[in-house]
């Protein structure tokens, strides 16, 4: 009879498991294209927001950033809007995920959007072409993106469509109530 001289360990017998790498899903991209634009974007990612173009009465006209640009008849205002009774540091305009909003400074006097007067520190979604108004009666800027920004028919359908959603389900006395 022959003796085993060595015999496999019980461990080298089993399979071992390895985890395998998933493949990467990150593609590579040469630096030398140009950056796309963000979903919702005015302009590319790198670049922060485009630039906002404000139109006043008179005439007047400037291209402010859409980073964040305030309006005022003062010198330390980055377009100098001077209206009847606008302030040094009127309103504040800036592009958020492609739409322009303006703020009112606290300070800053009167400021309408549409028929709406806007209270301070609060950013307020603007069409793009409408007219804010600033100071007295008939002193008005309109502003615009320059590149033309995201649009705002998508948004402002989905907003009426959640409102007639929210009215046909409100009951019938609530309806009465507010008609």
């Amino acid at each position: 009879m022959r003796a085993v001289t060595s015999m496999p360990s019980a461990s080298s017998a089993v399979p071992r498991w390895t985890p395998r790498r998933a493949p990467s899903s990150r593609r590579r991209v040469s630096s030398d294209r140009t950056p796309a634009r963000a979903l919702g974007s005015s302009s590319p990612t790198a670049g922060g927001p485009g630039p906002i173009r404000v139109t006043w009465t008179g005439g007047g006209a400037a291209e402010v950033s859409g980073a964040g640009a305030t309006l005022g008849a003062g010198a330390g205002a980055d377009a100098r809007v001077t209206l009847p009774g606008v302030a040094d540091a009127h309103v504040k305009l800036e592009v958020k995920q492609g739409r322009v909003f303006v703020t009112a400074l606290k300070g800053g006097g009167r400021v309408t959007l549409g028929d709406s007067s806007l209270f301070p520190g609060v950013a307020y979604a603007v069409k793009e072409g409408a007219t804010i108004g600033l100071g007295e009666e008939g002193s008005e800027v309109t502003v615009e993106q320059v590149d033309g920004g995201a649009g705002t028919a998508g948004i402002d359908m989905m907003s009426k469509m959640m409102q007639m959603q929210f009215e046909a389900t409100l009951k019938p006395e609530i309806k009465k109530a507010l008609e």
